[in-house]
């Protein structure tokens, strides 16, 4: 009878450890309910520092896993290194469909679409008439495709790039009202005005006029060095001339002048 009342008490007690007690390998101060200490360098008492649980695997009690920290914040939280896969399969993913991963300022990984997220597209607001040799900014409506990488004041025609990087540029623009051999010319300037981060320019050889005009296209690649680089769009034709928004004809009405700029 003895015996079986050992037996119960040793079982009890087993009982409350495994519902309660932290498993530790390598220490004896686990913190978390399954903790290694790879290098067996925690303490005995206390938080392990940063340094000695750079070591360390642990699991919670909500079965979040951490490598390198005994507080991990996510299901699975590294806190510094990197992750690889051997091996890793060969399908190829499908555009349209498939995420893209990218991890936040903080390290927490995150989908977006990219071609979406990176990408901004304005149109010309309306025609504006420009006079000779005046290098004049182009005021384009609210962008109808941008993202958190751009900022752009319809009023002012300046953009600001809200983050590091190269951008490549796309700004077409169409003529009209202008005598022939007049100089065609768009640019992109920073603000403050300084010198052309890029520009392109030709003769056109007839004089134009009405609501079908002379276009030309300009494509390069900006490089914002800092977040809150800004840049203009602008056009400055050797004679008075008319940059028009809607090019109307015998095959039909559109939008001509605009820019796209992505993030590369």
């Amino acid at each position: 009878m003895k015996k079986m009342k050992s037996m119960m008490i040793a079982s009890a007690i087993c009982s409350c450890f495994l519902m309660y007690a932290q498993v530790g390998i390598g220490t004896q101060n686990p913190q978390t309910t399954f903790h290694i200490d790879g290098s067996k360098d925690n303490p005995a008492t206390g938080i392990p520092s940063a340094a000695q649980q750079d070591n360390d695997f642990s699991v919670t009690s909500t079965a979040k896993v951490g490598i390198g920290t005994t507080s991990p914040s996510e299901k699975l939280d590294v806190a510094s290194g990197n992750a690889r896969i051997r091996n890793i399969n060969s399908n190829i993913g499908v555009g349209g469909t498939d995420r893209v991963v990218v991890a936040d300022a903080s390290g927490v990984l995150k989908t977006i679409d990219f071609t979406a997220y990176s990408l901004f597209h304005a149109r010309l607001a309306a025609n504006q008439n420009i006079s000779s040799s005046t290098i004049t900014t182009l005021l384009f409506a609210a962008p109808i495709a941008t993202s958190p990488f751009y900022s752009y004041n319809t009023g002012t025609g300046v953009m600001t790039f809200n983050q590091a990087g190269n951008y490549l540029v796309t700004l077409q623009a169409s003529f009209t009202n202008m005598p022939a051999d007049t100089q065609l010319l768009i640019g992109i300037r920073p603000v403050p005005d300084a010198n052309y981060l890029g520009r392109g320019s030709h003769y056109n050889a007839v004089a134009s006029s009405g609501t079908v005009g002379e276009l030309m296209n300009y494509t390069t690649v900006v490089v914002a060095p800092t977040a809150g680089y800004q840049i203009r769009f602008t056009a400055a034709p050797n004679q008075n001339a008319t940059i028009i928004s809607t090019e109307t004809g015998s095959t039909g009405s559109g939008n001509v002048t605009n820019v796209t700029v992505q993030k590369i």
